[in-house]
């Protein structure tokens, strides 16, 4: 069987795949020469590769940033900023009790079974030990630790996400890594004497190209592809109608790159959405997070359609199949006070009693339903129904926990009643390429391809089939570090 596998894979070196369909590609072979050469190249500067590039860069190597933008930071700098960890010194001082084999469970029950639990581990062992060097080398502590989606205890260490990722990038620099803007990887590099990726060639703004060598393998930090309609027609041609607020540069570059040298790709087809954003968003802060304290959410006729509670992912797919892709968010002044005041990210509701200026008011569900254009009677039906099953644990569609299992479902009695518009968009892709627990980019056959790696959003096999809120801003920093100790054999 290995001397036909071998056999086949020999014929169609360089085959370019996505899924079911393959096209030739023709190898890139190195230069006779390179223009500069590393021990490590990276191609991208958001939280993976700052991150693989610091900490590669603070032992010695030295390192090569590469950046398509003209500014770094990537989907991490503009995200939520919430880091998914176990077990960590804020959770005990709250006396929350929490282990990696707990956040394990979770993952693999958000992930409906379907993530690799090999990568599963890795991934949580490494974002619990990121995290720790994370905030003892720049003395950030978490604004609060708060429950997310999937969660079944409060793990979500909630940052300035901008302010991390700056941290990484002025760490990197301090360590000696070179960073390079507005450098855009344009293929990868093949040794075909060592059957190996040894180099990328880049372009920079004027159309220049230059050539640079690795000795340690070429990194792929590249991101998602939120921004590239083509690989979302493709991979999640349901989320067509979805904006996109993730960073400029996610188009897929690394993806592409890789599916040159027959990469294989994980969980592409479970791209979904993000649930929560209002109407007409710019930024991840038009995100309001208010069903997980125990929000309803109904569609344009006043009906739920959706357990609240289910990973903010599944909500957004189902929200996105309504009618006109409309739903609405249903609270009462208890929750309005219990979630959003202590949200920095919301200061819409830190004015006074009830007002928002993103959605609708009223002092009786009748009232707010009537401004927000919902059939008032069946609205009415819907929140007496809920408050009648869901605290009891009888909910009609399975609701017995706020977010993820955590927390009991409370009735919406008291006024003033608000109701938010919203929508899903994409904030990430969050599936990728596929990976082994080294980090290492495998093909079709499910073989390493030697001297490729990859880190961050590019990589899929973690989530599964829907993604732990806070899952994404930890993947990017945790293994970014795990590739660069894979990628030189570091223990």
């Amino acid at each position: 069987m290995s001397t036909r596998r071998q056999l086949i894979k020999g014929s169609i070196v360089g085959l370019f795949s996505a899924g079911a369909a393959s096209v030739m590609a023709t190898p890139k072979d190195q230069p006779q020469q390179f223009d500069e050469v590393y021990d490590l190249v990276i191609i991208g500067a958001g939280g993976a590769g700052l991150s693989a590039g610091g900490h590669a860069a603070e032992d010695g190597k030295k390192v090569l940033i590469l950046e398509k933008m003209s500014f770094p930071g990537g989907s991490s700098a503009i995200s939520g900023g919430q880091w998914a960890a176990a077990g960590t010194p804020f959770q005990k001082a709250e006396n929350i009790v929490d282990s990696e084999e707990l956040f394990i469970k979770d993952m693999m029950e958000v992930g409906h079974g379907v993530c690799d639990p090999e990568l599963v581990k890795a991934f949580v062992s490494a974002s619990g030990r990121e995290h720790d060097w994370m905030t003892k080398t720049s003395g950030m502590k978490p604004i609060k630790v708060m429950v997310n989606s999937g969660m079944s205890v409060p793990r979500s260490h909630r940052y300035n996400s901008s302010k991390v990722t700056m941290f990484y990038y002025e760490y990197a620099k301090k360590m000696g890594a070179k960073i390079v803007m507005n450098a855009k990887a344009e293929h990868l590099l093949w040794d075909n004497d060592k059957k190996e990726i040894t180099g990328v060639s880049v372009s920079d703004k004027n159309g220049n190209i230059k050539n640079y060598g690795s000795k340690n393998g070429v990194l792929l930090a590249t991101g998602g592809f939120a921004r590239n309609p083509k690989l979302l027609a493709k991979y999640s041609p349901g989320s067509k109608d979805a904006v996109a607020i993730s960073g400029g540069g996610t188009t897929g570059d690394g993806l592409l790159m890789a599916q040159e040298y027959g990469a294989d790709v994980a969980d592409v087809a479970y791209v979904k959405p993000t649930y929560g954003f209002t109407l007409n968003p710019k930024h991840v802060s038009d995100k309001s997070s208010v069903f997980y304290a125990g929000a309803l959410i109904v569609n344009n006729k006043g009906k739920r359609f959706i357990r609240e509670n289910d990973s903010y992912k599944t909500i957004g797919e189902a929200a996105l199949a309504q009618d006109k892709g409309q739903s609405f968010m249903v609270f009462d002044e208890t929750i309005r006070v219990q979630a959003l005041p202590k949200d920095p990210r919301e200061p819409r509701f830190m004015g006074e009693k009830g007002k928002t200026d993103f959605g609708f008011v009223g002092n009786t569900i009748e009232e707010v339903a009537q401004k927000a254009d919902i059939d008032p009677k069946a609205l009415r039906a819907t929140v007496d129904d809920y408050n009648a099953n869901a605290p009891k644990g009888t909910d009609s569609l399975g609701r017995n926990t706020l977010a993820g299992g955590y927390g009991k479902p409370i009735a919406l009695t008291e006024a003033p009643f608000v109701i938010i518009p919203a929508t899903a968009c994409l904030l990430s892709t969050y599936c990728g390429l596929k990976v082994n627990k080294d980090l290492q980019v495998l093909d079709v056959f499910g073989e390493p391809i030697k001297g490729l790696y990859a880190a961050g959003e590019v990589c899929g096999g973690f989530h599964g089939q829907s993604s732990m809120s806070g899952t994404g801003f930890a993947k990017a920093f945790s293994l970014g570090r795990l590739a660069y100790e894979s990628m030189t054999q570091k223990k």
